[in-house]
């Protein structure tokens, strides 16, 4: 008889070489489901685990230093940076609710197109933003200040806030050098490709390509602060991450770091729910975008067509890796070598870690579902039909049973890390670092 590894008989079921409903006599489906994986599963699960340590970030030469993850923490919580200032980067990604925001749609100074993604593991990340416009996460955290909707402010309000609060123009100078010569800058003023006649687009035009400069690389080094500091939102020790090391270290299988629910929804996310193939890894997302079969909802904007979108925003966006404000563009240049639309990325939006995922909901890109039940429901039954491009091959209609959507629950809420230092999750006195 052949003998297939788990991996092999998930993509016979995908293609549809084998059947993917559970019979009857799948013990899976009887009282003893959940007291222990397979050797099959076992091994399947070493590639679950353990979380690697966070990759490097060639174009940010600061990523990982200390100077600026402590000036990073403290401007993301600072709401002095916005136009109004009562809006911070902590206004979207609140700390008690996962980093994320809990409503429906992101709401900085204005209502956004999509839901608030979390800002958790965002370090392990290849592309930022649901549709991948940015390919680093610096580029990420520059664009909300320069957003009219997010936090509304321009590049040279910005530099003059900085330049003229004493510590933080200590703590930039310490982490990047000197600030430039701010004695004739205007207040405001940003480009706005979209309408050149804007008074802040006429005051850019106004200064010299050097000034012009000058001013971005400012507003550079601050998204590259703030990246150091989302570097250091990790989820770690799990449940399941408990759970995995005591069984593929200790060798003990009856450990009782998660519940008999959450290992069969282990079973099932491996195995018959395949979630495995988007959600891949310790990481639980294989890094790239996924159309999902999402149909239309009336909040949303009817024209958004995901990553297909995001990838001609990127080729216009002067902040990619390969540009002139990388510090290494040879590493972003070998990234995007290989990017191109093809009308294949029509409707596909990022595959989201789901490290935490219990903690904030709603989900998906429009927070089109309220519950996990409620997401995991889209996958087990087709009912909907995309907005735009076709659903992928590999989401078959499943027919979960209601006992199923809970087993897969119970594992989704024992990937909830454990707690950060409270101090993470504030605003430290000071932007200055201190060993």
């Amino acid at each position: 008889m052949v003998r297939y590894d788990l991996l092999q008989l998930s993509l016979f079921c995908a293609v549809g070489f084998i059947g993917c409903t559970t019979g009857a006599n799948d013990p899976r489906d009887t009282a003893s489901a959940g007291v222990g994986l397979t050797e099959e599963e076992t091994i399947f699960l070493r590639t679950m685990w353990p979380l690697p340590a966070l990759p490097a970030s060639p174009t940010n030469a600061h990523a990982d230093d200390p100077w600026a993850v402590q000036l990073g923490h403290y401007l993301f919580f600072e709401p002095g940076l916005s136009r109004d200032g009562d809006v911070s980067c902590s206004t979207c990604h609140i700390p008690e609710l996962g980093w994320s925001d809990g409503l429906r749609l992101g709401v900085g100074i204005d209502q956004v197109d999509r839901h608030t993604p979390t800002i958790v593991n965002a370090g392990y990340s290849r592309w930022s933003f649901w549709d991948g416009r940015c390919d680093t996460l610096w580029c990420q955290a520059v664009t909300p200040f320069e957003d009219q909707r997010e936090m509304g402010s321009n590049r040279l309000r910005l530099a003059h806030t900085i330049d003229g609060d004493r510590d933080l123009r200590l703590a930039y100078i310490e982490t990047f050098g000197p600030l430039p010569d701010m004695t004739d800058w205007p207040l405001d003023a940003r480009p706005v490709p979209d309408d050149h006649l804007h008074a802040d687009h006429q005051a850019w035009i106004s200064l010299t390509p050097d000034q012009q400069d000058d001013a971005t690389t400012v507003l550079v080094n601050v998204g590259k602060a703030l990246e150091a500091f989302e570097r250091t939102i990790v989820s770690r020790d799990s449940p399941f991450d408990r759970f995995a090391e005591a069984l593929l270290v200790d060798g003990d299988p009856d450990n009782g770091h998660i519940s008999s629910a959450a290992q069969r929804g282990l079973q099932l996310f491996i195995g018959e729910a395949q979630c495995h193939f988007c959600h891949a890894g310790p990481g639980f997302t294989n890094r790239e975008f996924a159309n999902i079969g999402m149909g239309a909802r009336d909040w949303l904007d009817p024209e958004d067509r995901g990553r297909l979108d995001g990838i001609i925003d990127l080729w216009d966006n002067p902040f990619r890796g390969d540009g002139e404000f990388s510090d290494d563009p040879d590493v972003g240049t070998l990234k995007l070598e290989n990017l191109s639309t093809t009308g294949e990325q029509s409707g596909q939006f990022k595959v989201p870690t789901l490290r935490d995922v219990a903690l904030h909901p709603p989900y998906m890109h429009g927070g089109q579902f309220d519950t996990l039940e409620a997401a995991i429901g889209h996958y087990g039954s087709i009912v909907e039909t995309p907005q735009f491009g076709h659903r992928e091959d590999l989401l078959n209609d499943l027919s979960l049973s209601e006992g199923q959507v809970q087993d897969l629950v119970a594992f989704l809420e024992a990937l909830t890390g454990a707690p950060l230092p409270e101090a993470a999750t504030r605003q430290p006195e000071s932007p200055l670092f201190s060993p």
